[in-house]
């Protein structure tokens, strides 16, 4: 029998607690050894997650995306987590998709293969033979997932409430992002729409499935697949990785797994199939525009422009932003040069979130995620292999795109068609004119630098007052002592002018002294 999400908790409760993280429940059946190996939190956690199973290493896969939230070492720890997951029975199966489709498996197929090609964290998929032997792969959502999600919460509340403020990001929150990402991986009807916009593209180097709609759900879904395939050669990944970075960054579309399995040679005609497009996601446009107007701004070294743009790609900007600034001028320094083209996507990727993280920046999870699939598919060309080239023009394309007049001018006119917007702006400008009759509109005028200048201008002046003082107290002692004739006399000279220029000197000096340490001599 399948553990139910009470007993799941409890059973996550006794790994965390054998890797030492026990302290979190504070239970004396659960001992933790809060303090001991600091260094190896990265290790234990990623341990932890793999033997509680594939969905749980996802969730470490997952949170390793935000190396903007979480220290390098941590991030590299768990983005190693990996679990091989157990395909789930074929009775299981079968009595799944006869659920989904409504009709039995002989009735369905003419032949289905028991044995899966692909088994992800998520998802599987089975090759199959449609009426018409047509062929066909058939990609159903894995069961038991919901159970883990569902443990998931209670256990992420209470470290929340326990070490929330230790920790560099809420687990309640990366808990709720992590069921929204994995929620749709699971939507087949979503991996339909992108099946479908992937083989509109003109310029998409890969053949796309079209989808059997008759033999497709929200939960089950069946593509047809090249009649005889073959497994991919060393240069055909070559071609696919760079079709897949370009993909991410002129569409915003791209893979939350990308895996050898998904991509098949059609033998007889030399095709390269993008076999399985489930799982893929795809950015939103104003974010996607925001991403392009973050590249311009890395392109041309704008450090000011990247921090104005970062908004506009759903990232959060602190309100002082200096330290941000220093890490990110800092990175595109080491970045730049002569050699740019020297560095992997990996390394661009570590430098830039790592400067966001010191800087006190957040990504978009999205955003984040689309970084982290840029590295895999760099990483699917082979060992060696850098795309920071094509990932170049890809962005050059996509900056091209948005900064095109005609683009402006249409989402301009999508703005002014838009109906709410004009019976909105009526409304908006009657409120202003009854608050100008009402005299209750304040305008206020804050001056930028204004204070510091006026600052500036007080030292000044009060320099040069005292600076007039001192002159005055020099002239005045030397005049009483030449021309006075009574009184004490040293060396032939009045005692009091004597004292007078001897103090008027020593202010002097003070000044002198100190405008030197302001550096403004």
């Amino acid at each position: 029998m399948p553990e139910s999400p009470a007993r799941r908790v409890g059973r996550i409760a006794r790994v965390g607690a054998r890797y030492g993280f026990g302290f979190v429940f504070r239970s004396r059946l659960l001992p933790g050894r809060r303090r001991e190996e600091p260094g190896r939190v990265g290790t234990r956690l990623r341990l932890s997650l793999e033997e509680l199973g594939p969905t749980f290493a996802e969730l470490g896969r997952f949170i390793s995306f935000r190396r903007d939230l979480i220290p390098p070492d941590i991030a590299a720890e768990l983005g190693r987590a990996r679990v091989l997951a157990k395909p789930i029975g074929f009775a299981e199966a079968r009595a799944y998709i006869e659920r989904e489709l409504g009709n039995t498996l002989e009735r369905l197929f003419i032949e289905f293969e028991e044995i899966p090609v692909r088994i992800g964290p998520f998802t599987q998929s089975h090759r199959a033979v449609l009426p018409g032997r047509r062929p066909a792969l058939v990609v159903v959502i894995r069961t038991g997932v919901r159970r883990d999600l569902l443990a998931m919460r209670p256990v992420a509340d209470l470290t929340r409430r326990r070490l929330g403020d230790q920790l560099p990001l809420d687990p309640s929150e990366i808990v709720a992002e992590f069921i929204a990402h994995a929620t749709h991986r699971r939507d087949m009807f979503f991996a339909a729409q992108i099946s479908r916009r992937l083989g509109e593209l003109e310029d998409f180097r890969l053949l796309v499935p079209d989808v059997y709609r008759d033999y497709s759900t929200g939960r089950c879904i069946t593509f047809e697949t090249p009649a005889d395939s073959a497994p991919l050669e060393e240069e055909h990944y070559l071609k696919v990785s760079e079709t897949l970075v370009r993909l991410a960054l002129t569409e915003g579309v791209f893979l939350a797994d990308p895996a050898e399995e998904r991509f098949v040679l059609d033998f007889p005609a030399g095709g390269l199939w993008l076999a399985d497009p489930t799982e893929t996601f795809g950015l939103d446009s104003e974010r996607l525009r925001g991403v392009a107007e973050i590249l311009a701004a890395v392109r041309r070294g704008d450090v000011d422009g990247v921090v104005r743009a970062l908004p506009l790609a759903g990232s959060f900007v602190p309100h002082d932003d200096s330290d941000l600034r220093r890490e990110l001028r800092e990175a595109l320094g080491v970045l730049g040069g002569p050699l740019w083209r020297e560095h992997s996507l990996e390394e661009v990727r570590d430098r830039g979130l790592e400067a966001i993280r010191r800087g006190g920046a957040r990504l978009h999870v999205e955003v984040a995620q689309l970084a982290d699939f840029l590295v895999e598919a760099e990483k699917l060309g082979g060992e060696g292999q850098t795309r920071i080239a094509t990932a170049a023009e890809a962005a050059e394309a996509l900056i091209s795109r948005y900064r095109n007049p005609a683009y402006v001018a249409s989402r301009l006119a999508r703005r002014v068609v838009q109906p709410d917007a004009l019976a909105d702006y009526p409304r908006q400008v009657h409120a202003l004119l009854e608050e100008l009759k009402d005299g209750e509109v304040e305008v206020r005028f804050r001056h930028a630098g204004l204070d510091e200048l006026i600052s500036k201008v007080d030292i000044l002046a009060n320099r040069l007052v005292f600076a007039l003082l001192i002159a005055a107290l020099i002239i005045g002692s030397s005049m009483l002592g030449i021309f006075t004739e009574g009184g004490l006399k040293f060396f032939g000279v009045s005692v009091f002018g004597l004292i007078g220029f001897v103090f008027a000197a020593i202010l002097g000096l003070l000044l002198l002294i100190g405008i030197i340490r302001s550096g403004r001599l």
